[in-house]
Order: structure tokens, then sequence, then C-alpha cells
């Protein structure tokens, strides 16, 4: 799908953004790491855990620690103490038990009756 390339350069510049994107590597290693805060790994441990290819492991790791996402003490890698990974993990938990409470739900036919709150203002 084509994007906005000033609009995606400027966000892919920023420092602040955390990885949402499911599909990506930096995704992947992140919540392996996040799911362990209490401890270190070596790169091949970590490719063990993820589906990430090797050659692209210690760049996303480089970027990641630019982020300060993770930390890195040589050989080891760790997620950061960072508010953004706890704001992030509780997200993802909330959504994981609500697709476990509503996952069978069936939304079919909600959009004939949905009402658009701008309309009510």
């Amino acid at each position: 799908m084509p994007v906005n390339f000033d609009e995606y350069k400027a966000h892919s510049d920023e420092s602040e953004a955390l990885p949402f994107d499911p599909n990506s590597n930096a995704f992947a290693v992140l919540s392996f790491l996040a799911e362990h805060p209490e401890l270190g790994f070596k790169p091949a441990e970590i490719h063990e855990h993820v589906d990430v290819a090797k050659g692209s492991l210690n760049p996303t790791l480089s970027r990641l620690e630019e982020r300060g996402l993770v930390e890195h003490e040589p050989p080891y890698w760790s997620a950061a103490a960072d508010d953004r990974l706890a704001a992030i993990t509780g997200t993802m938990h909330s959504m994981e038990a609500f697709e476990d409470h509503h996952g069978d739900d069936d939304f079919s036919g909600w959009h004939a009756s949905d009402v658009d709150p701008r309309d009510h203002r």
C-alpha cells in the first residue's frame, strides 16, 4: 500500500515512536524481551524465540537501543525499564483479554443501526 513518504519519513524519524506493527521485527523482538524484563539474552538466544532472520536481529536491536527501548551490556540484550513498555504491555494484555471474552461475538449488521456521535453534538 502506498504511503505519503514525507509523513512516513517524519514518523519513522521520531525517537519516541514505538514499534506497533505486529508484523515487524522490532515488535517481535521487543515483545519477547518485554515478557522477560529481568533477563538478558544473547542474540542467538533471542533468535531461538522469535521469527526474525539472524541477519536482521542485530540491526533491529540497535534501532531499539537508539530509541531507549532495550539495553545492551555485551553480549546481552534486555528490555529497558521504560514507562512506554509498561503502557504498551498493559494495552496488549487488555486487547488479549477483550479478544478472549468477546472473540466469538457476532457484530454482523451492527452498521445498520450505528450512530455517529459527531451527528449528536
